[in-house]
């Protein structure tokens, strides 16, 4: 007879889920449920080496007074944007600084948990010791935009809200968020329109340095990273550690190059921010007003949010540069292509990167180094049950589709066309050369969302993965989260643009895995699942 027994699933970020799996009393079958590990992290699921990018969905922050400049009349810079300030060209303004309060970081939630500054690695608050802005000659090589929080706008007169810094430097090196740097990688040479010269660095590549080097051990490196944050949190950009420095102390070698797309900032809106943009090409000068950012929008400024991702250790170094030191990070436009040494020089990069590409408005720092400290219970209340769903065999064997459970996560299955079939039925014995399908249900009965899951269940010993179950190097199958439930799809087995990928036997898998049992497994990112949807997972092995 078969019966269901309740077991605990690993999380990642330490939450406790559950997963009903079955218990099979015949010789054959228990050796091949007893070893499954079916592990459920809340985690970003990002560009390669993937699973590792969390999200920011809170930012917890401090108003500090900030240190008021005397007010001055300054001239606009030349070229000014006409739009934000109208008649701007050959004039002046009364600029001061520092009106309002430096809004300072001090925690992050993201993927679940809090992440506080890592003091004790990077003290005194977790920053990188030094950063260099690397950058093109093709003209005014020393320009610098500082974008700052703005309090009033009047046709005679600008307040910001935050503190000037000395350069954009002092900036990076702050926890203070409300300011930072505008179009990062936008490099567009002169001659270019107005519009497009008042808004471009001419900066490719932005190397966050520590000279000394960082060791996190590899238990710890799922819980040890670097805070990046973004006026507005919809820019690309490119990120790797470096990996050695040279004598110079410059790096000489980096990690995986990861590309991370628009969409993959966090959804915090905690903070949010009308700026202004000051300008200096030379910097024996001072800053001096150049736009406003986001533009009046019919009299009213509107404001953007600041918005961050959490790159752990684990998601930028694999094994085995993740047993060495690394020396802190680099950012790159997304135009920017190659890997490791060939990222180091810099002059070969593209030169023509618009503000279109190259938009990144780098908020000032952040902390730069944070750590885990505390796991959340999530909002949704996700339920995992995982069934033998189908044997296959040269003899008649029966069809396994049903689920056993009960309650509210079972009843939403069920209403969705899913999880229906008896409770006990004869349990067979299975031969060599059998297949097995096993399938995990996915269900969120309750009113919130689990955000950025993904799913990694270890292929049971005394089975291999069959990677064509579904077709030819189809070996997963999934209804990807939804109300009502949508239609099965069949995903790859590679590392490549759909949700699934099927780690080999002996490969590393991703950390939140848990112990490595060896036989390979199946890693799904489900991504968001909202309340009353429901998903499935399915896989096939065959009896060794």
């Amino acid at each position: 007879m078969h019966q269901s027994a309740i077991l605990p699933l690993q999380s990642r970020n330490g939450q406790s889920s559950y997963a009903v799996l079955p218990t099979f009393l015949g010789s054959r079958l228990t050796g091949l449920i007893a070893g499954v590990a079916l592990t459920l992290a809340i985690v970003f699921g990002g560009a390669t080496p993937a699973f590792a990018q969390l999200a920011a969905t809170q930012l917890i922050t401090t108003n500090q007074p900030a240190a008021q400049s005397p007010t001055s009349p300054v001239a606009y810079t030349t070229p000014c944007d006409t739009q934000s300030f109208p008649g701007c060209t050959g004039t002046t303004i009364d600029v001061t600084f520092g009106v309002g309060s430096n809004i300072v970081l001090d925690a992050v939630i993201a993927g679940g948990s809090r992440f506080e500054p890592a003091a004790d690695l990077l003290p005194p608050i977790g920053l990188a010791q030094t950063v260099i802005f690397r950058r093109n000659a093709l003209f005014t090589p020393e320009r610098e935009l500082l974008f700052l929080q703005q309090a009033t706008v009047a046709p005679d007169a600008i307040t910001l809200a935050a503190q000037l810094a000395a350069g954009i430097e002092d900036a990076m090196l702050s926890n203070i968020i409300n300011r930072g740097i505008d179009n990062v990688f936008n490099n567009i040479t002169e001659p270019a329109s107005p519009e497009v010269q008042v808004t471009s660095n001419n900066i490719e590549r932005i190397d966050y340095i520590i000279p000394a080097g960082l060791s996190v051990p590899l238990s710890e490196q799922g819980n040890v990273g670097f805070l990046i944050l973004e006026r507005g949190g919809n820019d690309a950009f490119q990120i790797a550690a470096i990996t050695a420095l040279d004598a110079n102390g410059d790096p000489s070698d980096y990690g995986p190059l990861l590309s991370v797309p628009n969409t993959a900032w966090g959804n915090s809106n905690d903070v949010a921010i009308s700026t202004a943009v000051f300008r200096r090409d030379n910097l024996a000068d001072p800053f001096q007003p150049s736009h406003l950012a986001p533009r009046r929008n019919n009299g009213i400024f509107p404001t953007q949010p600041v918005r961050g991702i959490v790159f752990t250790i684990e998601s930028l170094v694999t094994a085995p540069q993740n047993a060495s030191p690394i020396f802190g990070y680099s950012l790159f436009a997304p135009d920017v292509t190659g890997a490791g040494t060939q990222l180091v020089a810099f002059n070969t990069f593209p030169q023509t990167t618009d503000n279109q590409v190259g938009g990144l408005d780098l908020i000032a720092g952040g902390f730069g180094l944070v750590r885990r400290t505390t796991t959340l219970v999530p909002t949704g209340s996700l339920a995992l049950v995982k069934r033998i769903t189908n044997l296959f065999g040269p003899s008649p064997l029966p069809d396994f589709s049903q689920v056993v459970g009960n309650g509210a996560a079972l009843a939403l299955l069920q209403n969705n066309g899913l999880g229906q079939g008896l409770d006990v039925i004869n349990d067979p014995v299975v031969q060599t050369g059998n297949g097995i399908e096993y399938t995990i249900y996915l269900a969120n009965a309750s009113t919130g969302t689990a955000a950025n899951t993904v799913v990694c269940d270890q292929i049971p010993l005394g089975t291999t993965f069959d990677p064509n179950g579904y077709g030819s190097g189809l070996g997963i199958q999934a209804i990807a989260a939804s109300s009502p439930a949508g239609p099965v799809v069949n995903y790859t087995n590679a590392a490549d643009g759909d949700p699934g990928t099927f780690f080999a036997p002996g490969a590393a898998l991703p950390p939140f895995c848990g112990t490595n049992q060896g036989n390979g497994a199946v890693v799904v990112n489900v991504a968001d699942v909202t309340a009353n949807q429901v998903g499935l997972i399915r896989f096939r092995t065959t009896v060794d």
